[in-house]
């Protein structure tokens, strides 16, 4: 699974006990403070009155802050960790489209912007590249929106398995969605924007007792020095306008090469 995936289950169980450790951590810490103020005070009391009972009240000091402060954090650890379930779950929908349970467009520009970052330190070559569901209007006008809801899904679902491993998939907005990723050669961009289409285009959902076929047809692009990610998508669009222009069900390149061609129906 991509480190760049926002909501994933992995993120999720990552946050969450890192939420608990620290938790722990700081009752642990308040309940040593409270014990060490007690004991403090109380040493520097016996210096002057000698007389009063010494291990009566070194075993008060000690006790009385081990049953106090552990009381006192677990309602204080309790609304701490509330608070940081809260956090997860805005920044999951903040992240997160919800019909098709990928990145949404915010999310996948923090996530390409971080792989520019690691493409530029040597890791590897950056590919955007952006599809659009085949006949997606048709599709609604015909079966209604249910179907193309049932057909978002199906593609997102899709789009997550086959999420490249240093990479991020995303819906943009309507039947529109973006993939980038680092590749260690430009061939290997090509070939898995390719494998994308093809695989997408075996996906399809039943609806109304009747099966419907997806297809998209995708645009891609390579990072140049100096690119932004809207720079990018704009250049991925204007190859994803080709595709379409081509017979759609493909993927292309802004560059034309040998590899992108038309996946067989």
């Amino acid at each position: 699974m991509a480190v760049y995936v926002y909501g994933s289950k992995s993120e999720n169980r990552l946050l969450m006990t890192t939420a608990l450790r620290k938790a722990i951590l700081t009752g642990a810490l308040l309940t040593a403070v409270s014990v060490l103020a007690s004991l403090v005070p109380t040493w520097f009391w016996l210096q002057i009155d000698p007389v009063v009972d010494h291990a009566s009240v070194y075993i008060s000091c000690i006790v009385l802050p081990l049953i106090i402060a552990p009381t006192c954090s677990f309602f204080i650890l309790r609304a701490q960790m509330k608070a940081e379930r809260l956090a997860l779950a805005n920044h999951r929908l903040a992240s997160s489209d919800e019909l098709t349970g990928l990145p949404n467009r915010r999310a996948f520009f923090t996530a390409a912007a971080q792989l520019q970052g690691r493409a530029a330190l040597g890791e590897g070559v950056l590919a955007c590249g952006i599809a659009d569901i085949d006949n997606f209007k048709r599709v609604n006008d015909e079966h209604g929106h249910e179907a193309g809801d049932n057909i978002l899904k199906s593609v997102g679902g899709a789009m997550r398995a086959i999420e490249p491993e240093s990479g991020v998939m995303a819906r943009l907005g309507g039947e529109e969605f973006a993939a980038a990723g680092l590749f260690a050669t430009e061939a290997d961009a090509r070939h898995y924007f390719q494998d994308l289409v093809r695989v997408l285009g075996g996906e399809g959902c039943v609806h109304g007792g009747q099966r419907l076929r997806v297809t998209i047809s995708l645009g891609y692009c390579l990072a140049r020095e100096g690119d932004t990610v809207s720079a990018l998508l704009s250049r991925a669009d204007r190859a994803l306008c080709r595709a379409k222009a081509a017979g759609k069900n493909r993927a292309v390149s802004e560059a034309p090469a040998p590899g992108p061609i038309r996946v067989p129906a």
